[in-house]
């Protein structure tokens, strides 16, 4: 994470500032510790900090797959797109690209649940050389794999990478002017609550820039969707009302791509063969 980042960050369970103990190198936290005024303490591991606390995210999503290398992360990236439709793959494509170009006019952005990172890679080349992208995982396995990418390409020096709960982030409040999510919400299960984090750290007016994906009433998957907690904005009517509820206004909505699920043993949700959408939609804090 760059030291300049740190200035924006604090405890996730008491919300005080954080110091820093460890060692830096051309401008980032190495390997070290943070603490905060009681003494809560979180490791700097590899230029990542662990700013999540046990209790609080205790049975959170944890990542199976290790990147040990970046050939093992281009793997992984190449089998998920190949159960894909050509058709699929271009619109998520253009969908990416339209994303990353509307959050890039900002200078400082955080991204919820980034995963390997597809959105930080397409969207951190956009930025200004003075921007920062801060992106986010719950598990710090997959920031990893997103961190040897981000060197490969060039734009790592734009990035810092933290390990955060989306319900509970460890970031002040009213600071940034702009979030983003790559379907990273859509996993975050009670999802209302990485919404209401997030209006509590956006300034007033501050966007949200987030690809979703939408099930269909009454169907297997959306069933699915909410016996695991992950059917909060499942759907374009729950999803607006779940703005309302949480302190977000709508300004826009654009469909990308519309069908049937094919299979795909690398995703739970949807289910093989029932109907799905993937959205941009653009909102803002009230």
């Amino acid at each position: 994470m760059k030291t300049a980042t740190l200035g924006l960050l604090i405890c996730p369970v008491c919300h005080e500032p954080l110091e820093y103990k460890g060692k830096e190198l051309g401008h980032r936290l190495v390997r070290g510790v943070l603490r905060c005024l009681n003494n809560h303490l979180y490791q700097v591991k590899g230029e990542i900090p662990l700013l999540k606390h046990p209790k609080l995210s205790r049975g959170e999503f944890t990542w199976k797959v290790k990147f040990p290398n970046l050939q093992r992360y281009e793997e992984i990236q190449r089998q998920y797109w190949s159960y894909l439709s050509e058709g699929q793959r271009r619109a998520d494509e253009k969908l990416m690209n339209q994303l990353a170009k509307t959050a890039s006019k900002e200078n400082l952005v955080l991204d919820i649940a980034s995963g390997m990172g597809r959105l930080l890679l397409a969207l951190s080349p956009l930025m200004g050389d003075e921007s920062d992208l801060l992106g986010t995982d719950v598990d710090e396995t997959p920031l990893r794999g997103a961190k040897l990418k981000l060197k490969e390409q060039n734009s790592y020096d734009k990035v810092s990478l933290c390990v955060m709960d989306g319900k509970h982030l460890a970031v002040k409040k009213q600071r940034l002017p702009c979030a983003t999510s790559y379907f990273g919400l859509d996993n975050i299960p009670d999802t209302a609550e990485a919404l209401q984090e997030l209006t509590r750290v956006l300034i007033p007016k501050g966007r949200l820039v987030m690809a979703t994906l939408w099930l269909e009433e009454n169907s297997k998957s959306l069933s699915l969707a909410e016996k695991h907690g992950y059917a909060t904005i499942a759907t374009r009517n729950r999803l607006f009302k779940t703005f309302e509820t949480t302190g977000f206004k709508l300004d826009s909505v654009q469909i990308y791509y519309s069908g049937n699920w094919p299979y795909n043993p690398m995703d739970r949700i949807p289910m093989e063969g029932d109907w799905f959408a993937h959205a941009l939609v653009l909102a803002h804090r009230a």
